[in-house]
C-alpha cells in the first residue's frame, strides 16, 4: 500500500508537476453577491432513517382492488419477527388479487436501501411461475393495478430489471435485449421513451447478479431529481435520467410502495436517506448557482472569465488536459478568495468502462485555496487506499469509510475548512479540513501539514477555491461558500 502511494505520487507529479504554481494574478470579476434564499441550519451529516420500523405499519398504507385504501382483510401485508411478510395467506384454488403496500408520505432525493428473501408459496395467476415481486418508487396519480410509477422488479432471474409503468417515461442508453426489451447498456444509444398512458415498457438490467437462494438479497437504488440508480448486491443494473410523469413533467417525487403480485417475499432493513443537497444559506457567496448560465464567479487559469460551459446551472469541465503536459490543463478557480469556510459542492463523476485504470475513472479535485485538493475520482463500490479515492485528502489522507454513490448520480462534498495560522511569517498551526461525503463524515478535523501535490505553496493569505482538469467530463452544480461557524 505504500509502495502503490508512493508510485502513484511519482508518476502524478512527473505527469503532472509542473502545475504546482498558484493561479496567476489577474483582474478579477465582481464579487458575487451574497445568497438570500431562506435555508435551513447547515446540516453537512445525514442519516439513514428506518421507512419501516419492524414493529407494525405506521407510516404505510395498503392498496387491494377490491378493498381500496387501508383495508386488508386477510392479511396480505403482515409484521412477523421484525420483518415485512407478503401474502402469508393459504394457497387455495383462487386468484389471488394484485396490490401493494405505500408508504403514506411523499419522498424526493434520497437513498433507499432494503433487503428481501423469497418465501415458499406461489398464488394463481401466477402460481408455479418465477417469483415476482417489486419496490415502486415517485408513485404518482390514481392507485390501480400498476399506478404511474418506476418499478425496480424483484423477480426470479430478473431482479434489478427496471418497468415505466402507466405511461412514465425516461431516458437511458441501451443496447438490445434478449427478449426484444432494450438492456441497459452505459455505453449503448440514447433512447428515450414517449409511451402513452396504460402503456408498462420494461428496462432489462445491464448484467445478471445471483440471488441469494432462501437467504437475504441486497437492493439500494439512489433517487436524485429525475434521475435513478438501481444497485443489487453492490452491481449497478440500471440507470435512467429525464423521469417524467404522463403528463410529461418532470418526475421528481412520489410515494415508495412494495408489491404484492403473486409471490410470498419478505422485506426487512427498509432504510431511508436524504442525499445532502443543501442550498445556500443566507449570507453565502454563491459560486454556482441553480440558474447560472455562464461561470461568471470564476476565472481560467491564464485569467479572464472561464470558458467551461454552464447550462441549466450545470458546469462541465472544459478538458484540454494532454497526459505528460501539466500546462494544458483548463483547471478553474474562484474569482473570490477565502479562509475559513464551509464550502459545499455537488458533483457527478462520468461513467467510465470496466477496466481502465483507477485514476482514469472520473478524475478531479476541489482545491481549498488552492492549496490542498480533495480527490473526486470514481470510487464506488472500490477498496480505499493510496491516499487517492473519493473523500481522500490527496496524498495524506484516505477517507474514513467509502461513501461513493454509482457515477452518473450527483454527489456531494461538504467541507469545513480551517485555514493555516501564522505569526511573522512562520507558519504556526496547519490547516485542518472536516469532509462529509454525500453526508457522512469521511475526514475529522484532520491537519493538513502541507499542500498537496498540484497545490499552490502555502502562504499566509486567503485562496481560491480551484477546479480541476484532468481529462474527465465532470460536472459540478450549486456550489457556495458559507463563513465557517467559530472561525477566527
Amino acid at each position: 500500500m505504500a509502495l502503490r502511494a508512493t508510485l502513484t505520487l511519482l508518476l502524478e507529479s512527473v505527469l503532472w508537476a509542473c502545475a504546482d504554481a498558484p493561479p496567476p494574478t489577474t483582474p478579477k470579476p465582481a464579487v458575487p453577491e451574497p445568497s438570500v434564499n431562506p435555508a435551513p441550519a447547515l446540516l453537512p451529516q445525514t442519516i439513514w432513517t428506518p421507512l419501516f420500523n419492524g414493529t407494525n405499519l405506521s407510516d404505510w398504507a395498503t392498496w387491494l382492488p377490491s378493498h381500496g385504501t387501508g383495508s386488508d382483510p386477510e392479511g396480505y401485508f403482515q409484521v412477523e419477527n421484525g420483518a415485512l411478510h407478503v401474502l402469508n395467506v393459504p394457497v387455495t384454488g383462487k386468484e389471488r388479487e394484485f396490490g401493494y403496500l405505500a408508504t403514506t408520505a411523499q419522498h424526493s432525493d434520497y437513498r433507499l436501501r432494503l433487503q428481501y428473501r423469497w418465501g415458499e408459496k406461489t398464488f394463481a395467476p401466477r402460481a408455479g411461475q418465477p417469483r415476482d415481486a417489486g419496490v415502486l418508487y415517485h408513485v404518482t396519480g390514481p392507485d390501480g393495478i400498476w399506478p404511474s410509477a418506476v418499478e425496480f422488479q424483484v423477480m426470479e432471474g430478473h431482479t434489478g430489471d427496471l418497468w415505466a409503468l402507466n405511461g412514465t417515461n425516461l431516458s437511458t442508453t441501451t443496447s438490445p435485449g434478449s427478449d426484444g426489451d432494450p438492456k441497459y447498456d452505459p455505453f449503448g444509444e440514447p433512447l428515450t421513451t414517449a409511451f402513452p398512458a396504460e402503456s408498462y415498457k420494461r428496462l432489462q438490467r445491464a448484467l445478471d447478479v445471483p440471488e441469494n437462494d432462501g437467504g437475504w438479497n441486497d437492493l439500494e437504488m439512489v433517487v436524485s431529481g429525475d434521475e435513478a440508480v438501481q444497485i443489487v448486491d453492490g452491481q449497478v443494473t440500471a440507470r435512467v435520467t429525464g423521469l417524467r410523469a404522463p403528463d410529461g413533467s418532470p418526475l421528481t417525487s412520489g410515494r415508495i410502495a412494495l408489491q404484492a403480485e403473486g409471490a410470498e417475499v419478505y422485506y426487512r432493513n427498509i432504510d431511508l436517506r436524504p442525499l445532502a443537497y443543501t442550498p445556500p444559506p443566507d449570507g453565502a457567496a454563491v459560486l454556482l448557482d441553480p440558474g447560472a448560465s455562464d461561470p461568471d464567479a470564476w476565472q481560467s487559469r491564464a485569467g479572464g472569465l472561464a470558458d467551461w460551459p454552464v447550462q441549466g446551472g450545470v458546469m462541465t469541465v472544459n478538458s484540454t488536459a494532454v497526459p505528460g503536459d501539466a500546462a494544458s490543463s483548463n483547471d478553474i478557480h474562484s474569482a473570490q478568495d477565502f479562509g475559513d469556510m464551509h464550502l459545499h459542492v455537488e458533483f457527478k463523476v462520468p461513467v467510465t468502462p470496466d477496466g481502465l485504470p483507477e485514476q482514469e475513472r472520473g478524475n478531479s479535485g476541489v482545491f481549498l485555496q488552492g492549496r490542498y485538493e480533495v480527490q473526486i475520482l470514481d470510487s464506488f463500490g472500490q477498496a480505499l487506499e493510496g491516499h487517492d479515492d473519493v473523500g481522500a485528502i490527496y496524498g495524506q489522507a484516505d477517507a474514513t469509510s467509502n461513501e461513493a454513490l454509482p457515477a452518473g448520480t450527483w454527489q456531494t462534498y461538504d467541507v469545513q475548512f480551517r485555514t493555516a495560522r501564522w505569526s511573522e511569517g512562520q507558519k504556526t498551526e496547519d490547516a485542518r479540513a472536516t469532509v462529509y461525503l454525500n453526508g457522512e463524515r469521511v475526514q475529522d478535523d484532520v491537519p493538513m501539514p502541507a499542500s498537496t501535490l498540484l497545490g499552490a505553496p502555502e502562504a499566509d493569505s486567503d485562496g481560491p477555491v480551484v477546479l480541476q482538469d484532468h481529462g474527465s467530463a465532470m460536472q459540478f452544480r450549486n456550489i457556495w461558500v458559507a463563513p465557517l461557524d467559530g472561525g477566527s
